[in-house]
């Protein structure tokens, strides 16, 4: 059960704008941890312009300035070390143990981590 110190605690450590810093491919045989700046999706865009702006009011803005993308979303706190997103984009993945993956924050040495799939993607904090 989380207590209003963890609360407090797990709101200023989450507040503030995040940025994918590197992404690691399960396939892979050695699970090394790929920059975002080297991981380019189909269109040749990396993946280190991606920000994600947490805010104290329980919102999240996602956005992808190359693109012109501003989504908003909501976040909070589920335990200790870990959080959940939701954002509309996220109604069109498959259902069950992938959406869950994708709306699921865990703390992994001072960064938030998530899995899209075979990807697991972390954020450093920025500002």
């Amino acid at each position: 059960m989380l207590t209003e110190r963890n609360l407090a605690d797990g709101k200023k450590f989450i507040t503030g704008v995040w940025r994918v810093d590197y992404l690691v491919n399960f396939f892979s045989n050695d699970l090394a941890h790929i920059p975002a700046g080297d991981f380019k999706d189909e269109d040749g865009n990396d993946f280190s312009s991606l920000l994600f702006d947490f805010r104290a009011d329980g919102t999240v803005i996602f956005s992808e300035p190359q693109r012109g993308i501003n989504e908003r979303g909501v976040w909070n706190q589920t335990d200790i070390f870990e959080y959940e997103w939701k954002f509309d984009i996220l109604n069109d993945l498959p259902r069950g143990q992938f959406l869950k993956n994708a709306e699921k924050l865990s703390v992994y040495e001072s960064d938030l981590v998530f899995s899209v799939g075979f990807l697991t993607v972390a954020l450093k904090k920025q500002e």
